[in-house]
């Protein structure tokens, strides 16, 4: 059996405490120590917090910057849409002026032909004059790119061109072939703006095949 000394329990119970107290002594000692490092050194916290401060005041600044080039570029884009379709119409004007200065010259010779024909008495003169200002129209509108569409007689017939506003039956001219233009079609810079209006045949015995 085993005997405890009592002094020697004695004192391991007074180391222990010792222990504990130093421990704790430690402890509190550098919680003190790190207080009085804030205590004697407040410059360095203030520094700290100047630096967060000035990252923030930074950041608004660029913020401020940026939306300054958004609502400027905004502006100059509205400015520039404006001015654009402004523009637009001012050519579109000019256009309309020139166009209408080319006809005007046609309107003078249409007056003075409507003169000399309550006067002519010979009607061949007068057919002569008007054939002379169909030309000069038309070589206005060409001027400004309008074009006929070729839609002769017994040409082939082309859907695209032409619109078939009648189907006569015969076996005179081959299966769809014009046989009659009744109104002349126009393309503008190679756009079709009106087909020309056709007869188109049909025949029997390409029908039946």
């Amino acid at each position: 059996m085993k005997i405890f000394n009592k002094e020697e329990n004695k004192d391991s119970k007074e180391d222990t405490r010792a222990e504990a107290e130093n421990s704790e002594a430690q402890n509190s000692g550098s919680s003190a120590e790190e207080v009085n490092k804030v205590r004697e050194n407040p410059e360095k916290a203030s520094a700290s917090s100047e630096v967060e401060n000035g990252h923030e005041a930074r950041c608004q600044e660029e913020k401020q910057v940026l939306m300054d080039n958004y609502y400027r570029l905004a502006a100059d884009f509205d400015n520039f849409r404006k001015r654009t379709a402004r523009q637009m119409e001012e050519n579109r004007k000019a256009v309309l002026e020139q166009v209408l200065l080319d006809f005007l010259e046609v309107t003078d010779n249409f007056d003075r032909a409507i003169k000399s024909a309550k006067t002519a008495e010979d009607m061949s003169s007068i057919v002569s004059g008007i054939e002379q200002l169909s030309r000069q129209f038309f070589s206005i509108l060409e001027k400004y790119g309008l074009e006929k569409i070729e839609s002769e007689k017994d040409s082939e017939f082309d859907p695209h061109r032409h619109e078939a506003v009648q189907h006569i039956e015969t076996s005179e001219v081959p299966d769809n072939t014009i046989v009659e233009v009744y109104k002349t079609g126009y393309a503008l810079n190679s756009k079709v703006i009106r087909p020309a209006m056709v007869s188109v045949a049909r025949n029997l015995d390409e029908a039946e095949k």
